[in-house]
């Protein structure tokens, strides 16, 4: 005889009881029968809860196998504790309930077991069946779609054991096109969107197309499952949100001299603009050029095109707005940009020595910004003039009839205007340096 002290055999008892509730809470249900597989939709692990769908419940059988031939199965409506009890086939230790009903929970009660519960919707009585699909007229069709159907949804509903009612999500798949842009290259390109809606589809809102298109909707995923799967579309939708990108081009006449301190851009410089949108739903457009200067606005142009060109020659900082309309007049959109036009700048190096390092300090140039209008003279010491020219980008390579000029002291006067309407006169002496070495094999 084996002797078991009494601190282990309580041990192994706690062990023995501790597998027993394991496997016991290991047991599953098997739900078998209905037209197609019993599908497993939600396995809600904290409530010990299982929701399946079958498809046509007259033939429907749920088995369970347990622990113990000691076993009694209950059904609830709302909650666990108003179970009733309801009559099962049993063979040992797995018993086979039939006559079940949609909408109700059921449980098998067990000695020393947690019970697991197991919650049965017909999926026939809720199928989804649609007979008709549309775009709803809503407020807002600029920013979002509805879809709209005469078919009442029937929600898919269970209760957990406590009776807290919750609901099945169903998931549709709904399908369009659209058009997409691309920055690369600058353009719309065609897009089809699938789109997957979990809940009531007409409940939903959909990003509106930017064409014209059919929306197609299929589902849902639990139809899918059974083969019952519909698929329905509206009439072709005549699209009416819009989306516009601004892009611009511009054609600056900037020198390598120009003076690059200081905020903005000089001036003159032109800019080509142009609205890149989801024709032909976008069919109106509206450029709007705005100066603003010492704390005064004006509008300087208004212009109705897709494009538009305009040569910025004012100091300031421009607005230049594009709105752009549908072509039913529903939606429209506005974009804008700043252009700011720095201040005038005017200097003048007083030596140069050309003819000794090429491309290094070997012309007389200003260095400016923002003049729209330059006129500039060089003279010798004499008073004669050496040299005219008319672009501050350009300058004077010391030569005159296509040879050096001497070294020594020449002066120059410049007349400019600049981008704020102010007249400058600048005037002062230039030196010119060259080694005699130069000097002498430049104007032989």
């Amino acid at each position: 005889m084996i002797f078991m002290r009494r601190k282990d055999f309580k041990r192994v008892a706690g062990i023995l009881s501790m597998l027993l509730f394991v496997c016991a809470l290991q047991a599953q249900y098997t739900v078998t029968g209905g037209t197609g597989t019993p599908l497993l939709a939600l396995d809600d692990t904290p409530n010990r809860l299982q929701v399946y769908l079958v498809c046509d419940i007259e033939n429907v059988e749920i088995q369970y196998t347990s622990a113990s031939p000691s076993h009694q199965w209950r059904r609830y409506e709302t909650k666990a504790l108003e179970a009733e009890t309801v009559d099962a086939v049993q063979t040992g230790t797995t018993s086979t309930l039939r006559d079940i009903k949609d909408g109700y929970g059921y449980f098998v009660e067990e000695p020393g077991a947690l019970p697991r519960y197991i919650w049965i919707i017909d999926y026939a009585k809720h199928a989804f069946s649609v007979q008709d699909l549309k775009i709803t007229n809503n407020d807002n069709p600029c920013d979002e779609l509805w879809l709209e159907s005469t078919t009442t949804l029937s929600p898919l509903t269970y209760h957990t054991p406590n009776g807290l009612l919750k609901e099945l999500p169903r998931s549709f798949e709904v399908t369009y096109n659209t058009l997409e842009y691309e920055e690369d290259n600058k353009s719309f390109l065609p897009k089809i969107v699938t789109q997957t809606l979990t809940g009531n589809p007409f409940n939903i809102p959909l990003s509106p197309p930017l064409c014209d298109t059919e929306i197609t909707l299929k589902g849902d995923r639990f139809a899918q499952h059974f083969n019952m799967e519909k698929t329905i579309s509206t009439d072709t939708y005549q699209a009416v949100a819009v989306e516009a990108h601004l892009d611009t081009t511009s054609l600056s006449f900037d020198g390598l001299n120009m003076y690059t301190s200081g905020s903005g851009v000089s001036a003159p410089i032109e800019v080509h603009f142009e609205a890149i949108t989801n024709e032909p739903v976008a069919a109106f457009y509206k450029w709007t050029i705005v100066h603003n200067r010492d704390g005064k606005s004006e509008t300087i142009l208004s212009f109705t095109g897709r494009s538009m060109a305009y040569t910025f020659r004012d100091e300031g900082v421009f607005i230049a707005t594009l709105d752009v309309g549908d072509r039913t007049g529903k939606c429209n959109l506005t974009d804008s940009m700043s252009i700011e036009i720095g201040e005038p700048y005017l200097s003048a190096p007083n030596v140069f020595s050309p003819g000794t390092s090429p491309g290094v300090n070997d012309e007389f140039r200003v260095t400016y910004k923002s003049l729209v209008g330059f006129k500039g003279w060089i003279f010798n010491r004499w008073g004669a003039e050496i040299f005219y020219w008319t672009d501050p980008a350009k300058g004077w390579d010391g030569k005159k009839g296509g040879k050096y000029v001497p070294p020594g002291v020449y002066f120059y006067v410049i007349e400019a205007k600049g981008s704020n309407g102010k007249n400058y006169l600048k005037k002062g002496h230039i030196n010119i340096i060259r080694p005699e070495n130069v000097q002498d094999k430049s104007i032989e």
